[in-house]
């Protein structure tokens, strides 16, 4: 999709949720949104004496925002540094000494302690009795960690959606194919050693918003001609309430002809509505393919990193009731789990592909993400885990200017089980199967 962007979701909720409170409203001005890449000096420009600068960071932005971030510092060094989102380590001791100019390290969901911080700092730089983040001590450097977390949020329309609070109107006048990203809920269940969600997210409860709101959402983006919505859930499906919010999305495309695609990650144990929601997006054009992760089919690796898979006998009954109602559905499988061999990994392939999946194959480099237990010390030890850091893999993007600071991924390349030479001939073989069979290279004489 040429030129499309998503709108920026996380910094959309701040900025909705803090304007709700009238020391902020009174008090603050907020400059428009800075989440479109470019050149750093292009993005510096743009700020005039700050005296707030807040960074939402995952690993596709997080080497510009340190970049940015420690340019505002040197040309305004009372701006308060707040930064925010999955690659913010929970830990921060470590990362406060590397970037000594960040201010503020916000952990799990930011709405409240980014409305607490900005009502704190009329006043003065003492941020101790903040639950959920921790700060540089303003006259001595030194970093202090908050211990208490915030309460847990079940009902999340206490936040306000930046879509329904006109936060993005603005945006939209300009040349830009826009795309958005919902939640329908947060948190999720498992804990699996390699996400973030289960135990980086801090929660295996759930949080909803209201399906009132979602369907207000789904309306939103029908008139606003937003052509692809991405849902964020953890496990879309596991909910009987999942297939009446897809429900809202196909009514708003059958009237107003928008969004064309709603994408959303399933879950793996709620078959039934899974089924259900699939069979109605694919009957409106909505969703390309159905997920069936494995990520693993060896027990060992999926024990070591927490995953209970579903048996390879209702995986292969599902495939073929999918296939019944022509609907294709992928599956994934990642290299470098502890645990698995090369072996186990050739064998997980070959059962893959015998089992009849007709679509696509992926495999996925093992990404290191911050807040994980693959990032813990103790478990990369345990397992001899090596990794190394390489340009960031962005599928389904544009790639990156020169001028744009470059990203990285971590990704694991050898384990106690896998060695670094075992490892890259997995990686080969993975290409050759994603070629001749996702790529349909040599599919027709496999199936054959």
């Amino acid at each position: 999709m040429s030129n499309a962007i998503y709108l920026p979701l996380a910094s959309g909720l701040l900025h909705a949720y803090a304007t709700t409170v009238p020391d902020i409203q009174n008090n603050y001005q907020f400059m428009p949104f800075l989440f479109i890449r470019n050149h750093p000096e292009k993005i510096i420009r743009q700020y005039k004496n700050p005296g707030v600068a807040a960074f939402s960071v995952s690993m596709w932005n997080m080497n510009l925002s340190l970049r940015i971030a420690e340019e505002v510092k040197k040309r305004f060094p009372e701006c308060l540094i707040v930064f925010g989102g999955p690659s913010v380590p929970f830990n921060a001791v470590a990362f406060f000494q590397q970037y000594p100019f960040i201010d503020v390290a916000v952990r799990g969901e930011g709405e409240q302690a980014f409305a607490d911080l900005l009502r704190r700092f009329l006043e003065s730089r003492d941020f101790r009795d903040i639950p959920g983040i921790s700060y540089r001590d303003y006259k001595n450097g030194e970093c202090i960690k908050n211990t208490k977390e915030r309460p847990f949020v079940n009902d999340l329309d206490i936040f306000p959606s930046p879509y329904l609070e006109g936060t993005y109107d603005y945006l939209l006048s300009e040349d830009i194919n826009f795309q958005a990203i919902i939640e329908t809920n947060r948190g999720c269940p498992y804990m699996c050693s390699y996400c973030f969600w289960g135990r980086g997210g801090l929660s295996k409860q759930y949080g909803f918003f209201s399906p009132d709101r979602l369907r207000k959402i789904a309306e939103w983006c029908g008139i606003h001609r937003i052509k692809y919505v991405f849902c964020a859930d953890s496990n879309f499906g596991i909910f009987k309430r999942d297939f009446e919010i897809a429900r809202y999305f196909v009514e708003a495309k059958l009237k107003h002809g928008f969004p064309e695609k709603f994408r959303v990650c399933y879950a793996k144990n709620a078959e039934d509505t899974v089924f259900e929601i699939g069979k109605l997006l694919h009957k409106h054009n909505m969703e390309k393919s159905i997920t069936m992760a494995r990520q693993t089919n060896y027990p060992e690796a999926a024990s070591n990193v927490g995953r209970k898979n579903i048996k390879m006998e209702l995986f292969n009954k599902l495939q073929k009731k999918y296939n019944d109602e022509n609907i294709p559905v992928y599956t994934e499988l990642i290299l470098g789990l502890p645990g698995e061999t090369h072996e186990s990994f050739l064998a997980g392939i070959e059962e893959i592909l015998q089992s009849g999946i007709k679509n696509q194959a992926f495999v996925y480099f093992c990404q290191v993400y911050p807040n994980t237990e693959l990032a813990d010390e103790k478990y990369r030890q345990k397992f001899n885990i090596s990794t190394i850091h390489i340009p960031l893999s962005e599928t389904h993007a544009a790639v990156r200017s020169q001028e744009i600071v470059p990203e990285y991924e971590e990704i694991i390349i050898s384990t106690a089980s896998m060695s670094v030479e075992d490892w890259k001939r997995m990686a080969v073989v993975s290409w050759i199967m994603q070629l001749f069979h996702g790529l349909k290279l040599g599919f027709y004489i496999m199936l054959y």
